[in-house]
Formats: C-alpha cells, sequence, structure tokens
C-alpha cells in the first residue's frame, strides 16, 4: 500500500512540473514582467511595514509613504547591500517582526568572501517544506531528471545542501575521496549522475580520478558549477577530462548556476542556448573574457541594472519576491557588474537558438563577473582563469589556485600536488609564454609569472576549499 501511494505521489508531482513547464513556456515575456512588478509592490509593502530595519532605512530615505507603485519603487527606494543591512542591524531588526523562532529551519550564511562581516538568509520550516519542489523544477528543465534516474553528487562547500524527491542526494562536501567513491559505486545504479561543486574544487576532483586511474566514460555525467565564474578554457578542459563535448547541443552539460546565500540558491542559470552564446563568443573573441548568460525567473527574481556606464554594464540588483521571506531584501546589490544581452550577442549563433533566446519566456542577464575582480592595465581576474586552462598540457599541471599581485605586477601559481615533472619554473615558463602573446596583442604590459610547489604556495595553503579563494590581495 504505502509503495502504490508513494508512486501516486512521484506521478502527481511529475505531471505538475510538466505543466508548470509548459505554461511558462507558453507565457509572453510581458506578462511575466507585469507580474513580477505586482509582487514587487507586495513584497515592498510587506518589508515596510513588518521589518523594522527596512523601515527605518526608508524613513532615512524620506520614504514615509506605502504601498508604492512599482515604478516609484524602482526609481526611489534605498539599495540595499551587506553593509547597510546585515553589518548595521541585528537580525531580529531585519526581520519581519513577529517571527516566532519555532519557525525557522534553516540559515544558510554567505561566504564572507568580501570580508570579515557575514549575511544570512533564513528559512522557515514551511519554506523549506517546498523547497524540493523547486530544485525538482530546475532539475526537470535542466536535466530531464523525470526521465532519466539520477544521483545528484553535492560538492558545494560551507554546509550548502540539497533535498529532492525526484533524485537521489549524495552530500559529501568537499571530500573528493568521497566524491569519487560514491560515483565509482553508486553511478551504475543510475542513468545519469549531476555533479555539483566549484570549479576549483572540480578541478581537485579531476587530478584525484586521474591520479586514481578512474575512467569517466563509464558514467554518463552532467555538472553544474557555482560558487564562482569560470572561463570557456575552463569549461572545455573540463570536458575534455570528463568526456564530455560542450558544443554538443544535446549532449550531456556543463552548466553554471549561480546564488548569493542571503537572497537564495539558483537565481540564475545557464542552458545548453546560453551556453552555446557564450562559445560562441569566445570564439569569436578569444582574448576577451565574454559575460555569463544567464537566465532567471522573473516571478521569483525582479532584477535591475543599475547605473550602467556608456558599454551598459552596471551593478546588478536583485529582489527576491517571495512573500514568506523572513528577512525581506529589497533591491540589493549583488557586488556584480552585469549588462542586458544585445542582439549583437547572438549573431554567431542559428537564427532558431539565437530568436528562442531573444524572445523566449525567460529574461536573461549578461554577467560580467565581480566589480572588484577589475586589475588595473586592462585585466581581469577573468583573463588568467583563461590563461591557466588555455593550453591543456599547463593545465594538467596546476592546481587552480592563483594570486594576482597588481602592484608587483606579478602572477603566482600553484601547481598541483605531487607533481615531478616538469618543473615549477618550467611550468612558470609555458605560461609566461601564454601571458605575454596575449599581452603583446592587446598591448597591454604582461605580469611575471611565478610558480609554487603545491606544499610551498603562500596564499590558501593546502586549498581551504570550504572557503572562496582570493584571487587578489584584500585591499
Amino acid at each position: 500500500m504505502h509503495r502504490v501511494t508513494d508512486n501516486l505521489r512521484r506521478t502527481w508531482r511529475r505531471l505538475q512540473r510538466r505543466f508548470l513547464l509548459r505554461q511558462l513556456s507558453r507565457q509572453r515575456p510581458e506578462t511575466l514582467r507585469a507580474l513580477s512588478r505586482r509582487r514587487l509592490e507586495q513584497c515592498f509593502t510587506r518589508a515596510a511595514t513588518g521589518s523594522p530595519a527596512y523601515g527605518t532605512l526608508l524613513r532615512e530615505a524620506g520614504l514615509n509613504t506605502h504601498p508604492m507603485k512599482a515604478e516609484a519603487i524602482l526609481r526611489d527606494a534605498p539599495l540595499l547591500d551587506k553593509g547597510n543591512t546585515f553589518g548595521r542591524f541585528p537580525l531580529q531588526a531585519l526581520m519581519i517582526e513577529g517571527t516566532p523562532p519555532q519557525t525557522l529551519g534553516g540559515i544558510l550564511t554567505s561566504s564572507g568572501h568580501g570580508g570579515d562581516r557575514f549575511a544570512f538568509g533564513l528559512t522557515t520550516h514551511r519554506q523549506m517544506a517546498t523547497g524540493p519542489d523547486a530544485i525538482d523544477l530546475g532539475l526537470q528543465m535542466a536535466f530531464g531528471v523525470d526521465d532519466h534516474s539520477t544521483l545528484l553528487v553535492n560538492c558545494l562547500p560551507m554546509g550548502v545542501v540539497f533535498n529532492s524527491r525526484t533524485v537521489c542526494v549524495a552530500n559529501v562536501s568537499v571530500r573528493e575521496d568521497m566524491a569519487l567513491a560514491i560515483i565509482r559505486q553508486a553511478s551504475p545504479l543510475f542513468d545519469q549522475v549531476i555533479l555539483c561543486t566549484d570549479p576549483l574544487f572540480l578541478k581537485r576532483l579531476l587530478d584525484h580520478a586521474a591520479e586514481q586511474g578512474f575512467d569517466w566514460s563509464q558514467v554518463r555525467l552532467q555538472a553544474i558549477l557555482g560558487e564562482e565564474t569560470f572561463s570557456e578554457d575552463f569549461r572545455s578542459y573540463a570536458g575534455a577530462r570528463l568526456g564530455i563535448d560542450p558544443d554538443t547541443p544535446e549532449g550531456p552539460m556543463i552548466g553554471s548556476s549561480m546564488g548569493v546565500g542571503e537572497l537564495g540558491l539558483n537565481l540564475f542559470f545557464e542552458t545548453r542556448e546560453t551556453i552555446a552564446a557564450r562559445r560562441a563568443l569566445h570564439r569569436r573573441q578569444p582574448l576577451h573574457p565574454p559575460p555569463f548568460f544567464f537566465c532567471y525567473n522573473p516571478l521569483r527574481t525582479l532584477v535591475e541594472i543599475h547605473a550602467p556606464d556608456d558599454n551598459g554594464n552596471g551593478e546588478l540588483v536583485v529582489t527576491v519576491l517571495d512573500p514568506q521571506a523572513t528577512i525581506p531584501l529589497i533591491r540589493y546589490r549583488t557586488g556584480d557588474t552585469a549588462r542586458w544581452p544585445r542582439a549583437e550577442d547572438f549573431s554567431d549563433l542559428p537564427c532558431p537558438v539565437a530568436e528562442a533566446l531573444q524572445h523566449g519566456p525567460l529574461p536573461m542577464i549578461a554577467l560580467q563577473g565581480r566589480a572588484k575582480d577589475r586589475i588595473g592595465s586592462g585585466w581581469r581576474v577573468d583573463h588568467f582563469k583563461s590563461l591557466l586552462y588555455r593550453d591543456p598540457r599547463v593545465a594538467d599541471c596546476v592546481s587552480g589556485a592563483f594570486r594576482v599581485d597588481p602592484q608587483a605586477q606579478q602572477w603566482e601559481v600553484q601547481v598541483r600536488s605531487g607533481l615531478a615533472t616538469p618543473s615549477p619554473a618550467e611550468v612558470a615558463d609555458r605560461l609566461q609564454a601564454l601571458v605575454h602573446a596575449e599581452a603583446v596583442d592587446r598591448q597591454r604590459p604582461p605580469p611575471r609569472v611565478r610558480c609554487y610547489p603545491h606544499e610551498d604556495f603562500p596564499y590558501g595553503m593546502g586549498l581551504d576549499y570550504e572557503r572562496k579563494f582570493t584571487y587578489l590581495p584584500r585591499a
């Protein structure tokens, strides 16, 4: 009897997902934008009347009347960030007043990557109960988990875990030996494996698997990468090691997902079409790291590009349209730079794909990366993430960790653990040649390259994969 009931529940959830995805695909973009703005008005009123901290910020901005129309909110409501919210107010003041602590089911912290200040996302038991449905909807849209038995191996750090009613989840965090053991032993039970991790830990897992002689071709594997941006050179490198061709439209996918600890997971995500667009732009301009083309659900998230420059690049500002949010954050700066996509971004794509991207129901942003990752003389951290993986033979020799010192004009790179040959000096020479070629072509002063043995690398020794790696010296 229990088995019959479970099967009925699974069938019902599968039908619900198909219905929701079908309905979403039929929506007109302007309809979704109108719904998004109505939800913004509701969330703003709730925050203004229920959060003591937000009420204080509104009064300081001279906004003493509410409700407000969406146009006025987007014009006049103060911009929030980690400093003027979590850095200024205690959690009790940020929360909706009167929230019983017994209703809270989970706390997700930000990485603290920007300094020693943390931000927090608080989730109620009620929200946690519906969380798996949102995760399963995204997994079905990207990987067809309703039609393929799936093992999801979650290697994200910092206690980020997934719950699902559709896939089998292994939450192993940053243990490459555990992750590989599970993939080796359990993958034959499933049609496919989804690996969820960050780029640096994926590099460690690939190196560990090579040391163990593991053959990735025996696994139908797909990957979701989060926590930080990566280059198309890295996607090509990882794909070659995993046996995945990123340019095969219907093949396994290595995709990116972006969340913000205090706002939520998977706020922005790649699709096969947006990956094709980014790779086409990379082929056209290999010396210019392309933006990530991310889709988002406008019924969940309202997005602004604040104060764009002449190229359309501005601050990414996000409002999560959750009417049950414990800490409502209206117009929150994520610290990223983005712009709206342009028609020329898709000029190298087949017409049907370009049309689908420009006129599909889900809006997109072109994410340029963290505003703090820009370096003088025309360099960005993304340039070095590209150069590190441009030659796969060189990439095999490094761990993925590096530090760029703009003052000393030096790029310091860690070689991978256990590397016998070539020597760190020889790896540095090969990287220096790549840097010099790009610097000459772009008329930039090239930094000097220095490679350290793994155990001598002075920045984040051992690579603490529980933390985001710091590629630039802190200001």
